[in-house]
Order: structure tokens, then C-alpha cells, then sequence
């Protein structure tokens, strides 16, 4: 499996699904230690110039993967997703590495020990690889991180652009082949956000379906862990075996589908390809039989008010004021800038916000009577270069957009999945940065909006993948 160009090992899911990866494993075609040695040595080749990891501990890894070896040659099987290696996001515990929570602050311990997520992906027989690179304490869309690195986007050999945050290291990770998926996590779009800008898919969770224990506590009322994959049918093999789903659902037709098209303001400041490739997607959908309706939700504007009073408050919460005090200016800029917001929330405000999001749940969930499926770009960006994106910079105010269209999805307690649509745009030279497109479907719908996304995956085709040997 090596590329004689190179010397990078080929990526052991080219050409291939997760499902196929685990038939190999049963079938003895390959083993899962020489697979996870094989991610291994892609790491040590590629994340010095993509810096997707924080750490990685290849010996505990090989270790692992030998005793899953072992168990499957004793006839053992702990279902689909036995030996397949994997990134865990920075943010959440895993025993025997560290938890930075990509800050120079120590902050471990509020994390905790790890959690039922973690400890459930064990269970199933997944090699854990490493860590990879999170925003500080997961508070910002950007990808960019001051003092603990920012990863490079696999799309741009030539220029750093932001991966999208707050999951930047998972996203990267899983897009250049150096994981077979990752673990996000989503408080206001840090899994659609890098997966849309990436090229991958991402799933956010309707909260509580996935465990939040084990996990930095930047909002206990918003957080939604969820995983990054490269296409749709990896997507559903996982969220399906981590649910314990046995039952085969029936699979969706597009045609019958009614999707609500998201109008202002998730279609206020597009890049112009963002822009046509949701109307050629939109008009594919059409074309197909499907009904598209235009669809104005001005609650969505309430995230500029209910966002910063919620997670401001709830991450000061997490410090305790005093210590968040005592090391607010440690923090990167960006971060430090947004959580201090939490200390000019009264406890009325706060009150009052959560309130009101129990409130709009209500009134959000109405429009699925009606509607399958809300569809909108997942961000209204491309890519920006990350030299512009930071503080003071030309597009910094820019920057500050890549979470508009994914933060009222968890204000409205809804799920959605972020799906690549780059590819729709005839672009000529193939330069063409990654898009994506989101698929909201209503509280605890996430096998739905799954499902959608595979029919979409089943009439477009999987997702590209972007070329990283070209950073050798």
C-alpha cells in the first residue's frame, strides 16, 4: 500500500467504505494493525505540514489494534466498526492522554474523566489514534488557535486557510486520510462548519443523543457531540452502531421529499460560488421531482442575542469567575473577547435565554409538519486565508460569519448534516474550494436527515477528496 512518488503510504480507505475496511479484518485480507500502522505512518509524514494532531501515541495504538487482532482470530466481534482507527477531538477525555482543550491553561479537570462517548467507541472495538487540534475550549468557527497552532486546510498547498472550528484538527484529519473518522463536537456548528470547509460530512446530534460527560463544558445546554466522516454511508454506519440500530430503515426518495429552502438570513453574505451551488442543488432537488418552497425564519436572527448570553455565561460557569479571571488574558484574543461576554450576563439574562430557546424549540418544530427537511448553505464562505481571518486583518470581520447559518440550529434544538457540494460547479482549472450544503431536520430526526443526505450521497455520488501528496 505505498505510493512510490511519495513514499506515503496509500490511504487504507481509498476506493473503499468503513464497511468494507471491517469486511477485509473478517475476510483476513489485512489486519488492524497493519491498517492502524499504515495511519501511523501517514501521520508522521503529513502532520507536520497539516498539524491535524495535537499528539498521538503510536506504540499504545499498535498495542490496541493487536489485541483487536486477537480477538478477531478467537471468533470475537464487536460489530462494524471493530479496528477501525480514529481521532478524538481535544476537547474530550481519553485515558492515557492529555486534554488540552487547545489551551496553554490548564484545564483538565473540568473536562474530567473520560467519558460514556469515549468509553463506547472502546467498546466497539475503534483504535484510538490521537487528539487533534480543537479552537481554545472549542468557542470559535474559525479553526484558528494563537498558541496551540491552527491546522491547514488539505485544499490549498500554496496558502494557509482556515479548516473551520471549532473541530479544525477532526475535520483535517479525516479529509487527508490520517483517520478513518473523527469525533467533533457542536455548540454552534464546530462539526458542519470544518466538515463544510473540508469537504466532508459532518453530523450535528440533537442534544442528549450522544453523551456530553468526558467533555470540556462550554455550553451544557448546546453542546452536541457528533462525528466527521468522509461520506454519507460511513456517516450512518457509525451513527447507527454507536445507537445500536440493528434494524434496516427505509431508505428515502427524494422525489417524495418537500424541503423548506432557507431564505435571510442563511442566504445573506454568500461567496458568489456558495451562492450557485445552492441553486444548482436546489434546482437538482426540484428537478427530481422534489417540492422546494422558500422558506423565511426571522427567529434565526435571535442567535446574535441568545448565543453570547448562553455560552458566555455557561463557560464563565465551567471556570468559576475567579479562575476565569485569573487567566482570561492567557487566552487566545478571539476567545478570551467572546467568553468575557458571559460576565456582563445577569442571571435574569441568562434565565431569559434559556427560556427562550425552550420556547422556540416549540415554534421551530412547527415547520416540520410541513417540511421534510430545511436546506441552506452550511457556511456563507469558502476557505478564507487564515493571515487575513486573524485580528486585524482584511477579512477578519469576514471570518466572524462562518457560524451565521449553523448556530440557530442549536438554538432551535434541531439536527443537521452538513453535505459537500463543491463539486456541482463546473469549474474549469478544479480549483474550486469545498462547500457544503446543510440538511436540517427536526429534533431527535437525526436518522432522517442521515438518510437524506445518503439518497443525495446515491444521486451525486461521494464527496472529493483533496490531494495531499501535493504538500510533500
Amino acid at each position: 500500500m505505498k505510493n512510490l512518488n511519495k513514499g506515503l503510504p496509500n490511504d487504507p480507505l481509498n476506493g473503499i467504505t468503513i464497511n468494507e475496511l471491517g469486511k477485509k479484518f473478517r475476510d483476513r485480507l489485512i489486519t488492524c494493525k497493519e491498517v492502524t500502522s499504515i495511519y501511523f505512518e501517514r501521520i508522521k509524514i503529513l502532520n507536520p505540514h497539516l498539524h491535524a494532531y495535537i499528539h498521538t501515541n503510536e506504540e499504545k495504538g499498535l498495542i490496541w489494534a493487536d489485541g483487536i487482532d486477537k480477538l478477531f482470530s478467537c471468533g470475537i466481534d464487536l460489530g462494524p466498526l471493530m479496528g477501525i482507527p480514529i481521532a478524538i477531538k481535544d476537547i474530550c477525555s481519553v485515558n492515557g492522554m492529555p486534554t488540552t482543550n487547545g489551551s496553554q491553561i490548564k484545564s483538565d479537570d473540568i473536562s474530567g474523566p473520560e467519558g460514556n462517548l469515549v468509553r463506547r467507541l472502546k467498546s466497539l472495538g475503534c483504535i484510538i489514534l490521537g487528539k487533534t487540534h480543537t479552537v481554545e475550549f472549542a468557542l470559535g468557527a474559525t479553526g484558528l488557535n494563537k498558541y496551540k497552532g491552527t491546522p491547514k486546510n488539505p485544499w490549498d498547498e500554496n496558502k494557509h486557510r482556515m479548516p473551520g472550528g471549532s473541530s479544525s484538527g477532526s475535520a483535517v484529519a479525516v479529509a487527508s486520510g490520517l483517520a478513518a473518522f473523527a469525533i467533533g463536537t457542536d455548540t454552534g456548528g464546530s462539526v458542519r462548519i470544518p466538515a463544510s470547509l473540508n469537504g466532508i460530512v459532518g453530523l450535528k446530534t440533537t442534544k442528549n443523543r450522544w453523551p456530553t460527560d468526558g467533555i470540556f463544558p462550554l455550553s451544557p445546554t448546546l453542546d452536541t457531540p457528533g462525528p466527521l466522516a468522509r461520506n454519507v454511508k460511513d456517516t450512518k454506519l457509525i451513527f447507527d452502531t454507536y445507537n445500536g440500530t440493528t434494524k434496516n430503515q427505509q431508505a428515502i426518495k427524494l422525489e417524495n421529499m418537500n424541503f423548506g429552502k432557507l431564505k435571510e438570513p442563511f442566504t445573506s453574505n454568500l461567496d458568489v460560488e456558495v451562492a450557485e451551488a445552492f441553486e444548482i442543488i436546489s434546482s437538482k432537488l426540484e428537478n427530481l421531482g422534489a417540492t422546494i418552497e422558500d422558506v423565511i425564519i426571522p427567529e434565526a436572527n435571535e442567535k446574535t442575542t441568545l448565543f453570547p448570553a448562553i455560552v458566555g455565561s455557561e463557560i464563565i460557569s465551567a471556570f468559576g469567575v475567579d479562575r476565569f479571571n485569573k487567566n482570561v488574558e492567557k487566552m487566545d484574543p478571539v476567545t478570551g473577547n467572546r467568553a468575557k461576554l458571559g460576565l456582563k450576563v445577569s442571571s435574569f439574562e441568562y434565565i431569559k435565554a434559556k427560556n427562550r430557546v425552550i420556547k422556540l424549540e416549540n415554534i421551530i418544530g412547527k415547520y416540520f409538519t410541513k417540511y421534510d427537511a430545511l436546506i441552506s448553505p452550511t457556511t456563507v464562505m469558502q476557505a478564507l486565508e487564515v493571515d487575513k481571518s486573524i485580528i486585524g486583518g482584511e477579512l477578519h470581520e469576514r471570518s466572524l460569519f462562518a457560524s451565521a447559518n449553523t448556530q440557530p440550529v442549536n438554538i432551535f434544538g434541531l439536527c443537521g448534516i452538513s453535505f459537500p457540494i463543491h463539486n456541482l460547479l463546473n469549474n474549469k482549472d478544479n480549483k474550486t474550494l469545498p462547500i457544503g450544503l446543510q440538511i436540517i431536520c427536526g429534533k431527535n430526526e437525526d436518522e432522517k436527515a442521515v438518510e437524506i443526505a445518503l439518497a443525495l450521497e446515491n444521486y451525486l455520488g461521494e464527496p472529493q477528496l483533496p490531494e495531499v501528496s501535493k504538500f510533500l
